[in-house]
């Protein structure tokens, strides 16, 4: 009988340790856990966490070639009034141990009715630019091609709809499908 009551209280402390070892091993964010749907113009979804660019993030962006074409509107600006040209939010485009951000033009960084986007990667230090998009909105896709998610940009004017899906070619990401339909009033 004293043997039982002994038992159980150690296999209850056995069972909550182990619990919280699995939890302190856990404590980065699973690829669910990032948002996968991102449009300004929908209550600002999936830029609910998003900040200002990291220097690395901050340094592809100004070799973008969009950024550059708008050199005149960023002549003379400090590098911290343009990082607040800029948002970005972590996303997860792959397994691998890389850290992965959406960033979003804001002010004159966009377009006459859209929105300027670029997927930027960090690896060791360093970023890389993977991909611009122009359009409403971007998807992170489930399905991946070359061990990273496939991307959708979704535009409208008032004539027409479109959108583009992007895979990733082992380098950087390129336009794999675009369609684009008629509206009809």
């Amino acid at each position: 009988m004293m043997r039982q009551s002994v038992v159980w209280p150690a296999l209850l402390l056995a069972i909550i340790c182990f619990a919280g070892v699995l939890a302190a091993q856990n404590t980065g964010k699973t690829s669910s856990e990032f948002p996968r749907y991102f449009n300004p113009e929908d209550e600002d979804r999936g830029f609910a966490h998003a900040g200002p660019p990291s220097d690395a993030v901050l340094n592809a962006l100004l070799e973008a070639e969009e950024v550059k074409a708008s050199t005149s509107d960023l002549e003379g600006l400090s590098r911290e009034e343009l990082r607040k040209r800029f948002r970005a939010v972590r996303i997860s485009l792959s397994s691998e141990q890389e850290q992965d951000y959406l960033a979003q033009g804001l002010g004159k960084l966009t377009g006459a009715d859209c929105d300027w986007f670029w997927i930027i990667r960090v690896k060791r230090g360093r970023a890389q630019l993977l991909l611009f998009v122009n359009g409403l909105s971007v998807t992170v896709l489930q399905h991946m091609t070359n061990g990273y998610s496939d991307i959708r940009g979704d535009w409208a004017t008032a004539g027409y709809t479109g959108m583009g899906i992007f895979r990733y070619d082992g380098h950087v990401y390129r336009r794999a499908l675009q369609r684009t339909a008629e509206r009809k009033p």
